[in-house]
């Protein structure tokens, strides 16, 4: 490691730094892929919260139909699931303490 201040090992090897730039690139265009394919709500939700203006109204016309296609073909089905499981502890939680602070 002479000069450098990473927390790894890099690669000497310029093969070997090719290949893990492309590995890294990779793994980062799948879990965006993913993220855009199950989590169309956020994105939807996110082009909502955009200042109405005549260049963001297609992104919201866009991410609503997106929505829309992937509720119909159960795509949002992962995030709906755990969603729901998120809003019951949500709940439980909150629940909980509002009955600590009446006691």
């Amino acid at each position: 490691m002479p000069n450098d201040f990473s927390p790894i090992d890099l690669p000497s090897d310029k093969n070997d730094q090719k290949r893990a730039g492309l590995w890294t690139s990779i793994v980062i265009s799948t879990a965006s892929l993913l993220l855009a394919l199950l989590n169309a709500e956020a994105v939807a939700d996110w082009a909502d919260s955009l200042a109405p203006t005549i260049w963001t109204a297609p992104i919201v016309s866009t991410a609503d139909s997106w929505r829309d296609l992937a509720a119909e073909t159960g795509l949002s089905a992962p995030r709906d699931l755990l969603h729901r499981y998120w809003k019951k502890l949500e709940a439980l939680h909150f629940s909980n303490q509002e009955g600590a602070e009446a006691e």
